[in-house]
């Protein structure tokens, strides 16, 4: 096995006790189409017919995405202070 290495190209993040089939399951995949590398993050969108809903992005992107999103999750922060986390029950 001299002439071969292992690779980690998939990722999946996940509640505890959820199946990697959830659609609460993000699964993160290294693809490269023949044109370099990239990732593909997705989400199934619990219809059995329905594909998953999926994203591509650049590490030339990521910066500028991680930035934005970052910038919105502190975005939500400051409104759950004012209003409180409309995900916890009794709050919807």
């Amino acid at each position: 096995m001299s002439d071969y290495h292992i690779r980690v190209t998939r990722l999946t993040v996940l509640p505890p006790k959820e199946p990697i089939f959830s659609e609460q399951a993000t699964h993160i995949t290294i693809r490269d189409d023949a044109a370099g590398e990239f990732l593909e993050i997705e989400q199934q969108s619990g219809h059995i017919e329905a594909q998953g809903q999926k994203i591509l992005i650049t590490a030339d992107e990521w910066p500028a995405i991680k930035s934005a999103v970052e910038q919105l999750l502190e975005e939500i922060s400051k409104n759950v202070e004012v209003t409180g986390d409309p995900l916890k029950e009794n709050q919807i």
